[in-house]
């Protein structure tokens, strides 16, 4: 199965979608051995053509070397990148998606993206089907680190339900098994748990919240077993050194934690679980200090990201707004020269609980609201246990219908025993180390409901 997979179904695939999965993985599994030099010179040969064809067809880049006195040829090196301006949200919202897109990418090749929104502050835009194909080679090579292979039986838990039938359908051929939980309580992660039992999957990927609470179930009911289960990717959030330790705990596996954000590429940790890798052929990573770096004692660096693959919407010298802590400048033990990441340290959102014991995680929050074109940010603050606010920063596509749909929605999902209000704000104010957080709970509500 796993040859049918990855020789005959996966190219079939990407003939039908009209990508290259397979063209890139075969290229990602040799180039992930180059030495130093090797990635350097292949990060700087795109960089090259990025940057031309962003000076030629995007309106903005095209404003910003002109006004910069800049040419083609003045960013040729990782150090020349220096000579340009970081790219923020701010900067692209205030502009426009329109002013970022490329006039020479055609329609039937561009993909709407969306960000996950975490920040409170989603943003959409669009990418290439080669530059989706080559991330998502990277992501399957990031699995390859943990012992899968393709056509493995795995499975996806999501806090989003699958509606699309081509999901559906891709479900069906990367032998996925897709279990969504809109509702975190017990009687829902018992039936995932079945699920997953029946299932008997080598793979589980998974937000880590989720996660956690369907591992203090499993710790219950000691006679569950996963006899296939080789390894856990979590992804999404922060992972908590403590949250990892009982997670593997329980499911007698190795978690394997994966990042990445709009504009960047995929850092998934390798199998020698002593450093997050990123995936250097897709982008170019840098970690600068910042105020809130130099007073950390981790001494974490924020994430500066050159997409070069993405040429529907090109992001150089984008601000990612999340915090890593670099690890050792030695190579890792698994053989490969990328960078070395030791910690994501990334957004730490927080948990909230309703009176009647449902838990709400930042990802019950940004599947909705990052496709919501009329709000710019938001945040959902728990003032009491059956109290809570969500405060917004809309635009003018915004109405007294929208946010009676939103109300709706809300109140229909969180449950009659918590009382919503909505508050419109000019801004939120961002935590000192530059991110919005989207979910807070007033520290005297404990999330065992007291």
């Amino acid at each position: 199965m796993n040859l049918l997979t990855q020789k005959i179904l996966l190219p079939i695939g990407d003939i039908i979608t009209g990508k290259s999965i397979s063209r890139h993985l075969k290229f990602l599994l040799e180039s992930q051995w180059w030495n130093k030099e090797q990635i350097k010179d292949y990060q700087e040969m795109k960089l090259r053509i990025m940057i031309n064809h962003s000076i030629q067809t995007v309106p903005y880049y095209n404003d910003l070397f002109k006004r910069l006195g800049l040419k083609a040829s003045d960013i040729k090196t990782h150090d020349d990148l220096k000579k340009l301006p970081i790219l923020t949200k701010a900067i692209i919202k205030k502009e426009g998606i329109d002013r970022f897109t490329s006039s020479a990418i055609s329609k039937r090749e561009m993909l709407h993206s969306s960000s996950s929104g975490s920040t409170g502050e989603p943003l959409q835009f669009y990418v290439t089907k080669n530059s989706e194909s080559i991330y998502k080679a990277a992501a399957i090579r990031g699995w390859y680190w943990m012992g899968y292979k393709l056509g493995d039986k795995y499975v996806k838990l999501s806090m989003n339900p699958r509606s699309s039938r081509i999901k559906k359908s891709q479900d069906l051929f990367n032998r996925c098994l897709y279990l969504s939980s809109t509702q975190l309580t017990n009687q829902a992660f018992n039936i995932i748990i079945e699920k997953i039992e029946q299932y008997e999957p080598k793979i589980i990927r998974s937000y880590p919240a989720p996660l956690f609470f369907l591992a203090e179930i499993v710790e219950k009911r000691k006679e569950i077993k996963f006899p296939n289960l080789l390894a856990i990717n979590t992804t999404g959030s922060t992972l908590h050194s403590d949250v990892r330790e009982k997670i593997q705990k329980i499911f007698k596996v190795k978690i394997y934690d994966s990042y990445s954000c709009e504009g960047g590429t995929e850092f998934f940790q390798c199998e020698k679980l002593n450093h997050y890798h990123p995936a250097e052929e897709y982008a170019i990573s840098e970690f600068i200090e910042d105020n809130f770096t130099k007073n950390d004692p981790d001494k974490a660096r924020r994430h500066i990201s050159t997409d070069l693959h993405n040429f529907a919407t090109p992001f150089i010298r984008y601000d990612t707004q999340d915090y890593l802590v670099l690890g050792e400048e030695t190579n890792c033990k698994c053989g490969r020269n990328f960078i070395n990441i030791a910690q994501i340290k990334g957004t730490d959102c927080d948990i909230l609980i309703t009176p009647g014991g449902k838990y709400l995680i930042s990802e019950n929050f940004t599947g909705y609201h990052g496709w919501a074109p009329s709000i710019e940010q938001y945040q959902v603050y728990q003032g009491k246990l059956n109290l809570i606010y969500i405060r917004l920063v809309v635009n003018r596509l915004f109405n007294e219908k929208v946010k009676k749909e939103l109300y709706d929605y809300w109140k229909d999902y969180i449950g009659d025993d918590v009382e919503l209000k909505f508050e419109i704000v000019d801004e939120i104010k961002l935590t000192p180390t530059g991110k919005r957080r989207i979910l807070i709970r007033n520290n005297k509500i404990k999330l065992n409901g007291q």
